[in-house]
């Protein structure tokens, strides 16, 4: 997410690479400053900070030809990167478009290479005294522009004369960019070959090698040390069997195939376990269901929502032998497109034909007031709310003024009180007073969304150690192009039978309204024994952590688990239901462990009260995804800029790390590479 600074700070950037920058209004694409004599001289710095003060969201154009040293060829579509592929040398640095892709080279030395417009189809070059839009502009349609980078990027930028294949038509290069990734497998070639695609990829590297037209030797240098950063290392004898294979073939048929890859959130995720998804019983037909009418679900999407639904249809009918309810919160964390959203639209249509189909509650907060009135309502005790953009709910935690402020409190109180009256005075009007009440929801949210507004007062408070937290980075599957429209009546009739529990009722407080008295399902003896031995876990790592806001995350572990257990028990069986087994607690219990492992990583990596704590984080996070993938640890100050510390200054990423360095949360090493530049990288200690 961009802030304020970012815009800025770019700029900032681009003036120390000798590139002359000008603010661009995001709308027109036109310069807004006179911008003429930055064509003869870079802005300087306080130009620069005048204007991105005044104008924080603008965007940033560097100015090409000799002024920056660099020009463009703008690709606008995709017969524009058809062209790129076909008639283009390899360059370094790429910039990805809307529609396109920019593609830049160095201007050669004593040439001035003018501006021309559509020297193809789509094809514009970008010269002398021109400009082109540079990350991390935001065009109006909403996308961000992204360098992508091959080898060392803007070191490794050669330079490349245009009018030697305008008008010819020849190249040398066949770059698959059509479905306009955001990384290249070329770079895996740098960071290192894991084993099982070292054979492949390497002799892919040593053609590329030999389509650059470097001497042998010199190719040699570079393969070899990209053989010894392989996970494990690759034998030299044979890295050199691949250079020689290439050297068979002239330098205009080593041909690299680059593979679009989507360049992916710098997030660490835990896998769930496949038999976690498969609980059987009515869960497992509400999730049949979920799939079964809609063009794009997930089962962990569709699991967190049917485990809030179901829970709440048995809501005030059944509770475990220390008075819990069944009474959950679930949110999922997922990318647009991914199937979060997918229970928005199916399970409203399962309750809504059922007995419960009163439960269906708000699907906005709007202010605690709010929903205490709607609980208040004796058709409404017991509620399920469905929440798209629950992370714009959390805004209100940063803004102490709003009527979203209190939310967030009044969710964690309810949470715990199913059983208790609750009463909100007025200084004017009558109160509101709930003498029982049901409250469950589902709530989905994109991940940046949802952490950024958590922060560790929300940990410490134990709102969020009240939500099970259900979250995949996985890509957006491809949609079905039918869906059935079922409507299930057999599935309905199991949802009324639990909902037609028959439960006592007590009054003795003085209620006016009688209180429900649930029915209290007990564990067996082998699933109690199981329960308490993992429960102890928990507990004691509560204790060893109590200074820790991750504290509260395993204080409620056991809590949640015998929620779970028993909403699973009552799925399998509900006409036979005494107890919950050992197959309930086992498999509430691993679903915690998931879960549990999952938050208490994004929480660690995500939750800061600073802005220094978050750009700590950020790095730290940035370190460990760039070097899951390569045959050595660690990455180095660029890989850190463009990942996840974009925006920021290298200055204060150099200090960010060391601070991280003093503090042994991460260590460095020293590289040589083979023009005897010295490359330092971070690594995670």
């Amino acid at each position: 997410m961009l802030n304020e600074d970012t815009m800025l700070n770019a700029a900032l950037e681009y003036l120390e690479m000798d590139f002359s920058v000008i603010p661009i209004n995001p709308a027109t694409k036109k310069p807004l400053v006179k911008w003429g004599k930055f064509k003869k001289r870079q802005p300087a710095i306080e130009e620069i900070e005048r204007w991105f003060t005044r104008w924080p969201k603008a965007n940033i154009a560097i100015i090409t030809g000799s002024i920056s040293g660099i020009y463009v060829f703008d690709a606008d579509g995709p017969e524009g990167i058809r062209w790129v592929n076909e008639n283009l040398p390899m360059t370094t640095v790429y910039s990805r478009t809307s529609k396109g892709l920019h593609v830049i080279y160095k201007v050669p030395e004593g040439l001035t290479i003018k501006s021309k417009v559509r020297i193809y189809p789509e094809i514009d070059i970008r010269g002398e005294a021109a400009y082109f839009i540079a990350p991390p502009s935001i065009h109006k349609s909403g996308h961000q522009y992204h360098w992508q980078f091959l080898l060392n990027g803007w070191d490794d930028l050669e330079a490349f004369d245009p009018y030697s294949i305008i008008p010819k038509n020849k190249g040398n290069l066949n770059l698959d960019l059509s479905e306009l990734s955001e990384r290249l497998n070329v770079e895996k070639i740098i960071e290192g070959i894991p084993e099982g695609e070292r054979d492949t990829l390497l002799y892919k590297e040593a053609c590329r090698l030999r389509g650059k037209n470097l001497t042998q030797d010199e190719a040699w240098n570079l393969l070899k040390t990209y053989a010894t950063r392989c996970r494990p290392p690759f034998p030299e004898n044979e890295a050199l069997v691949k250079l020689l294979q290439a050297w068979k073939h002239d330098p205009n048929e080593a041909v690299i195939e680059i593979t679009p890859h989507l360049e992916k959130e710098n997030i660490t995720e835990k896998v769930i376990p496949a038999h976690l998804l498969n609980p059987g019983g009515i869960l497992q037909e509400m999730m049949a269901y979920i799939e079964s009418n809609s063009t794009v679900s997930v089962p962990i999407f569709s699991l967190g929502a049917c485990i809030s639904c179901l829970g709440n249809v048995m809501g005030q009918k059944v509770q475990t032998e220390t008075g819990l309810r069944t009474n959950i919160y679930s949110i999922s964390l997922g990318y647009s497109g991914t199937g979060k959203n997918a229970p928005f639209n199916t399970l409203p249509q399962i309750i809504g034909r059922s007995k419960a189909h009163e439960t269906i509650g708000p699907t906005e907060l709007t202010s605690s007031s709010a929903i205490l009135k709607w609980l208040s309502n004796i058709n409404h005790r017991v509620t399920f709310m469905m929440l798209d953009e629950i992370g714009m709910v959390l805004k209100g935690l940063k803004r102490p003024d709003s009527h979203a402020a209190d939310i967030p409190r009044i969710l964690t109180k309810l949470f715990s009180a199913t059983d208790r009256s609750e009463t909100k005075g007025y200084t004017t009007g009558d109160p509101i007073a709930l003498p029982w009440h049901h409250l469950s929801f589902y709530g989905a949210s994109t991940p940046e969304r949802f952490w950024e507004n958590i922060g560790g007062g929300e940990v410490a408070d134990g709102f969020l150690a009240r939500v099970l937290v259900f979250e995949s980075r996985h890509d957006s599957p491809k949609p079905k192009s039918s869906v059935s429209f079922s409507q299930n009546p057999d599935l309905i009739d199991k949802i009324n039978k639990i909902y037609s529990i028959e439960v006592k009722t007590d009054s003795f407080r003085g209620n006016i309204e009688a209180v429900p008295i649930p029915i209290i399902i007990p564990r067996s003896t082998d699933a109690g024994t199981y329960f308490e031995e993992w429960s102890e876990k928990y507990h004691n790592l509560k204790n060893e952590y109590k200074a820790d806001s991750v504290a509260s995350i395993y204080g409620r572990a056991a809590e949640h688990a015998a929620k779970l257990a028993l909403i699973h028990a009552v799925s399998l069986d509900l006409n036979k239901v005494r107890v919950v087994g050992i197959e309930s607690v086992k498999w509430a219990c691993l679903l915690l462990d998931h879960l549990i492992e999952n938050i208490v990583d994004q929480i660690k990596e995500n939750v800061a009260d600073t802005d220094v704590q978050r750009w700590k984080q950020k790095i730290l996070k940035g370190i460990r995804e760039i070097s899951r993938n390569r045959p050595y640890k660690g990455a180095t100050v660029r890989d850190i800029q463009r990942g996840p510390c974009q925006g920021l200054l290298s200055a204060d990423v150099r200090k960010y790390l060391d601070s991280l360095v003093l503090a042994e949360q991460v260590g460095v090493d020293e590289f040589v590479t083979s023009k005897n530049r010295t490359v330092k990288f971070f690594y995670l200690a």
